[in-house]
């Protein structure tokens, strides 16, 4: 007769949030990485920190948008798979 478990979500949520410092510090060893990496001049990768969401907590590394830099990282992503290759 299989077991019958009764999950407390709100517990479960909690858990999820409270790790936000450990996914900010993840994403910025990501972001760190892909830097090391650019090989187009000028491109710089950024992080932005963890953020609560319904399902838990999420961190972007991005190329950022607006600035020289970003259009930079968003080429050198491109042409290299910059941001991908950062993540493994």
């Amino acid at each position: 007769m299989p077991a019958k478990v009764k999950l407390n979500l709100d517990g479960f949520r909690q858990v999820r949030r409270a790790a936000a410092p450990t996914v900010t510090a993840q994403a910025e060893a990501v972001t760190a990485r892909a830097n090391g990496m650019a090989v187009t001049k000028g491109a710089r990768y950024e992080t932005l920190p963890a953020v609560d969401t319904p399902e838990g907590c999420v961190a972007l590394v991005t190329t950022g948008h607006g600035s020289q830099t970003a259009v930079k990282a968003m080429i050198d992503t491109a042409a290299h798979n910059t941001l991908a290759k950062a993540v493994v």
